[in-house]
């Protein structure tokens, strides 16, 4: 569940290594935290409930309350507990971020139908009682819509294989520059040895892009190397790692939160004419484009307001220019 995957429709995907081939942070540095997550899921067959656990990032944007954003459809069948019915989850090894006394207060998500039919909406913004004992950095939120040279992308997810990582592991990525220009994304060499496949990679994609529902509200980064082709080797977002931070560097050498991991596109179908398919690896190795959500969105940046106004510690780089906000539904 933790990375939403879309391959010719919204599915929950399994991938390779941990902000795949990434550098590990300690979680402090770039104010990051692992969640475990709750899940209860009605089996209609057997008439009976299935219970089970995943992991997802999250940015720690404010200690006055304890706050965190991270990705709302790693909510999809959370168990919910209390009077106020809040989600159940916890931050994993709190310890060595230098937090104690954790309770969850607030929790502001919108449902899971609602993310997959509108990717503007999956952003979740989750309220603590904390005692804080480090000297964590909270991140605040760019309001530049302006495309960064650079981005790092961080998270505790974790591959095909692998131990679960007690650190975040990060990435430098440059994001796709022009998101209305399939060659940027799958390169026209790839089209010129199989046309059909290409095609059908090109249908999912632009799939993709109707689920946004708006303008300039994702920023992408795929696998291809400088010379456009496909190398699996290249950092990626994976398993675990939705709702992680996706970072820029601001003109005092701080990172502040852009985006965080949304979902992740696969374009499935095997070629013999796509030499990187004839890698000796899984086919859930194959994670081609991962998308983040622009934090500055309208849509996204009103519904932060909304949980900044009932309690959430959230700051931004400037002073929103923002249409009026709406309660959440």
């Amino acid at each position: 569940m933790p990375v939403l995957v879309v391959c010719m429709g919204l599915t929950v995907g399994h991938s390779s290594q941990a902000i795949i081939h990434g550098l590990t942070f300690p979680g402090m540095a770039i104010s990051t935290v692992k969640l475990s997550v709750q899940h209860a899921h009605f089996l209609h067959s057997a008439e009976k409930w299935e219970y089970y656990d995943s992991i997802c990032s999250a940015a720690i944007v404010g200690l006055k309350p304890l706050t965190l954003i991270t990705a709302a459809h790693c909510l999809k069948e959370v168990r919910l507990t209390g009077a106020m019915s809040l989600p159940m989850l916890s931050i994993a090894q709190p310890e060595l971020l230098g937090i104690e006394d954790i309770s969850l207060k607030q929790a502001f998500y919108r449902p899971f139908e609602v993310v997959s039919e509108d990717l503007t909406q999956d952003v979740a913004v989750l309220v603590f009682e904390a005692k804080v004992t480090s000297l964590i950095q909270p991140l605040r939120i760019r309001l530049d819509d302006a495309l960064p040279d650079l981005l790092m992308i961080c998270g505790y997810g974790r591959g095909y294989g692998e131990a679960d990582t007690r650190h975040p592991r990060c990435g430098e990525r440059k994001p796709v520059r022009d998101l209305s220009d399939f060659y940027q994304v799958l390169p026209k060499a790839y089209r010129e040895m199989d046309e059909m496949l290409h095609l059908q990679a090109q249908t999912q994609f632009a799939y993709t892009q109707e689920l946004v529902h708006a303008e300039k509200a994702l920023l992408a980064v795929n696998r291809l190397n400088e010379m456009d082709q496909y190398d699996h080797t290249i950092a990626m977002p994976t398993l675990g790692d939705s709702g992680g931070p996706w970072l820029v560097l601001n003109a005092l050498g701080q990172y502040e939160l852009l985006a965080i991991t949304s979902l992740v596109e696969r374009f499935y179908n095997p070629s013999a004419h796509w030499p990187f398919f004839q890698k000796q690896v899984p086919l859930s190795e194959y994670p081609y484009i991962a998308y983040g959500l622009r934090l500055s969105h309208p849509e996204v940046l009103g519904f932060l307001q909304y949980a900044q106004h009932s309690g959430a510690d959230i700051q931004f780089t400037s002073a929103p220019l923002l249409p009026r906000t709406r309660q959440p539904q």
